[in-house]
């Protein structure tokens, strides 16, 4: 009886944990689509620039950027994106792609984090 119990536990965590991790924005997360990115810089370029960063091609003008890959790999979290696009063309001041935006204490986190892969890069 005790391992019947054992097996029905097991079996309950493996569905909560299931349902944890499914839908849209998991899938979203896994996907190998197309990747549209947007940043707003702190300080406006002074000339039309251009980078392929993680894959994706960004492209920036005056204080936007936009990033497009048709078919992109990879499940790095939103700050971490923000971190690699940050360290080429500048500290930013917004954030978003796959439908979602850093908040104002995530931007921060990005920009410190870009310092940091910048000074390693040196």
């Amino acid at each position: 009886m005790q391992s019947f119990r054992m097996l029905g536990a097991i079996a309950a965590a493996a569905l909560v944990s299931g349902a944890c991790v499914s839908g849209p924005a998991f899938a979203q997360t896994l996907s190998t689509g197309e990747f549209n990115g947007e940043a707003t810089l702190k300080a406006p370029a002074t000339a039309p620039r251009e980078a392929t960063i993680a894959g994706v091609a960004w492209r920036c003008e005056g204080d936007q950027c936009a990033g497009h890959a048709s078919r992109r790999q990879g499940v790095d979290g939103l700050v971490k994106e923000c971190k690699r696009v940050a360290a080429v063309v500048g500290p930013v001041s917004s954030y978003k792609s796959r439908g979602r935006e850093l908040t104002a204490g995530q931007i921060r986190a990005c920009n410190r984090g870009a310092v940091t892969l910048q000074t390693a890069r040196n």
